[in-house]
Parts: structure tokens; sequence; C-alpha cells
């Protein structure tokens, strides 16, 4: 029986190896080999994204002296953050170990391979995931329909690797659902759990904003099924490993400020939340006459306290002051600018050819409070539907309030594409189920 049983499982993923094999692997190919579209930019002009240029100048560093994250000006190892303002460090970590390990300086088409490789792992990280809950259509409907918003497009510039973070992120809190609820034996759900709690610190090293996304949908599952009366101690125990996960640019900062003799740092090594949100009630017309342009921040910071140094942690703790003073000013007008920046993403698609994202958010919703309500997820035995629908629901949301927050715009919100097209597979599932269950009933 045991030997039955493990042939089975056997055959279910190599079914879905030769799924992965056909969709993706292909457009994978290609497109980690049109990243040498840029080789001919490599010496005669730099990225245009100007930190990507650092990162690069950082690998030089890495072989000349070891350390990562650093530029080595003369004889002093500068920190990077001192000249990748507000720069979160995964991108120049990653090409920095790279270069070590490979014992060559990293260059233009090593940075969109690297986008090419995580956005990639994305893709194959959450269809394993569905195969492994057994949600094999939802899957195979990601793998055929991923590859073109995956890996379709790319650029030197961190943003076409969001995709793929945004679809790592969401291995752990459907990861520690599947387990919970029995989707997921305790050792295959214990390992996804630590392999998503890797991803969200991934993520949150080259994102901070996606990583942040990670842990907050974590903690929402966390907290519905400790409502459902699951045992909290290993929900807990998960809560404060993914705490850590979220804290790793910190990490990695404090290790290469021990490992070497650095120059201190003036400026955080992440991106930072207060500066945005401040800026980002300048995304529209306001009446304090605030502008969504970043050195905007620096000079109002300079008019307060002409010493503050831009995107120092005095600088985020004045954007975060000045923030809640706007609020107590006048709330009515803040909540007017997040309506209306609300509007501009929900009046929009994000996947092209497609209905607006607010359509697709509304479908959603509605299927998945009916499906709720009605019972219809454990009749039709598609738990597992539930908690893939749910997770991806909250992500939308989650982009919808970035949106809000920060700014509408496509490139920013097409990373939300992934929840997309996993929602369109699993409402595709549910009603395949549903047509099968009534079929066998007749």
């Amino acid at each position: 029986m045991a030997n039955q049983t493990f042939v089975m499982r056997a055959a279910r993923w190599l079914v879905f190896g030769a799924f992965a094999a056909l969709l993706v692997v292909g457009p994978f190919e290609r497109a980690f080999k049109d990243a040498e579209r840029y080789a001919y930019l490599t010496d005669i002009m730099p990225s245009e994204w100007g930190a990507t240029n650092l990162w690069l100048q950082s690998t030089d560093c890495a072989l000349a002296r070891g350390a990562w994250l650093a530029l080595c000006e003369g004889d002093k190892l500068v920190p990077m953050s001192e000249r990748a303002i507000a720069d979160d460090p995964g991108h120049a970590l990653l090409l920095d170990l790279w270069a070590m390990a490979s014992g060559r300086r990293a260059t233009l088409p090593d940075v969109a391979r690297l986008n090419t490789l995580v956005d990639t792992a994305g893709l194959l990280a959450l269809a394993a995931l569905f195969f492994a809950l057994r949600a094999h259509l939802t899957s195979i409907a990601l793998m055929w329909l991923g590859p073109v918003e995956y890996l379709g497009w790319m650029s030197t510039s961190p943003h076409w690797s969001y995709i793929g973070l945004v679809s790592l992120s969401g291995v752990l809190p459907m990861a520690l659902a599947g387990r919970s609820l029995g989707l997921l034996t305790p050792r295959a759900g214990a390992g996804w759990i630590a392999l998503g709690l890797l991803f969200v610190a991934l993520a949150t090293l080259m994102r901070e904003s996606v990583g942040l996304m990670g842990f907050a949908v974590s903690l929402v599952v966390a907290i519905a099924l400790a409502l459902r009366r699951k045992p909290l101690r290993p929900l807990a125990i998960t809560a404060v490993l993914a705490a850590l996960a979220v804290s790793s640019p910190k990490w990695v900062v404090v290790a290469r400020d021990l490992a070497f003799d650095m120059q201190p740092a003036e400026r955080i090594a992440t991106h930072g939340l207060a500066h945005t949100l401040y800026l980002g009630l300048g995304f529209v017309d306001n009446k304090w006459g605030i502008q969504y342009y970043d050195y905007y921040g620096e000079a109002v910071a300079h008019e307060v306290d002409p010493s503050i140094v831009f995107c120092s942690p005095e600088y985020f703790r004045l954007m975060g002051r000045l923030y809640l003073q706007r609020w107590l000013e006048d709330p009515l007008e803040i909540l007017r600018i997040y309506v209306e920046k609300a509007w501009m993403l929900l009046s929009r698609p994000t996947l092209y050819p497609g209905p607006p994202f607010g359509v697709v958010l509304s479908l959603g919703l509605i299927h998945l409070i009916a499906a709720s309500a009605l019972g219809a997820w454990r009749r039709l035995g598609f738990v597992q539907g539930l908690v893939i629908e749910g997770v991806a629901v909250v992500f939308l949301l989650l982009y919808l309030a970035q949106a809000m927050l920060a700014l509408p715009s496509h490139t920013y919100a097409m990373p939300a594409n992934a929840y997309v097209l996993v929602l369109a597979g699993v409402i595709a599932e549910f009603f395949a189920r549903a047509v099968l269950r009534v079929t066998a009933a007749w």
C-alpha cells in the first residue's frame, strides 16, 4: 500500500514536471538568452536605473575586498546605502555573492538574468505549492497563463523582479493554512513553511514593501486559523520566525558591519515607509502643495532642519511626524486623496487585455464570500481552493492599499497580475469540480 501511494505521488509530480517543462522552461530559456540584449550597453553606457550601476560597482568591491553591500573608495569601505539612496539591498547582495563565487564582475545582462531567475522561481514555487495542495487545474492554469506575464518582459531595474517576489511571498501563508487544515502532511507542510520563510526574507531584501505584504498576509492567515481554534503554538512560532525573516535587510547589514571595518552609515539601507506615505499625498492635487518627487521631501526636511541628512533615520522620523500632522489637520482631504488614487487603479486593467482591476477584485470577493457562505468549498472537496483564493484576494487588496498610500502607476501595480491569474485558475477549477459533481450525481 505504501509503495502504491509512493508511485502515485511520483507519477503526479512527473506530470507536474512535464507541464513545467512544456509551459515554463521554454519561455524561461528564451528570456534568459534575451538578457544578452543588454550586453552592448555594458561598456558604452550605464543602466537607465541609477542604483543598478552602483550594484555593479559593488561587485568590483566584493572581488577586491570580499565585502558585500559596499563600495571601495580609495582605502575606505563605504556602505552602499550612502550612494544608492533608499535602495533595497537584495539585488546588490545577490550580485556581490555571485561575483565572489564566480570570480568575475557582474554586468547588465547578469542583472536581467537575476530578474528572470526570480520571476521564474516565483511562478514555479506557486504552481508547485498548488500541485502539492492538489489544486491541479489551478497549478496548470498558472503555468499556462503565467509565462507571458512573468517572463514576457525584462529590464535592469529592480521592478521587473517584483511579480516573482510577490509570488514567493504567497508561499508562506498558503503553506501555513495548508498544514493547519490537513491539506499537507506534517512533513511536507513543515518543508513548505520553511521555504516560505526563506522566500519572505528574500522578498524583503529585494523589495521591502513586497516582503511586508507577505508578512501581513501570513499574520492574517495565522489569526484566521487561531479563530478556527487551530493549535496556537505552531502559529505563534511561525509568526515570530516571519517577523525575523521580514527583518532580513537589518541582519545582513549588521553582519557586514561586524565583518568589515566600514565607514559609518548615515542613511538607512532600505526604502523606508514614512517618506512614501508623506509624498504619496502629492500624487494628486492637494491643499498642501505636496509633490510626489523624492527631492521635494529633502527640500521640506531642510526647511525644518538644515542639518537633517536625506534618507537618514532622522529624516524618516520627520516624514512620519509630518504625515500624522496632515491627518490631524484635515482627515477628509486625505481620504479624498486616497479615494481618488484608489479609483485610478480600480478603473484601469493591470492585465492586458483584461477587465479593470476593480472588476477583477469584485469578482474575487463575491465568489469567495458566496462560496464560503454556501459551504461550497467542502461540498466540492476543494477546501484548498478557499485557501488559495483567500490569500489571492488579500494580496489584491494590499495592492489596492499600496496604490492609495503610495502611487497607482502600472509599474507598481503590475505584480498583482500574479494573483489575478491565480484567481482565474482557482475559479475555473471551482466550477470544473462543480460540473463534475453534478454530472456524477446524474
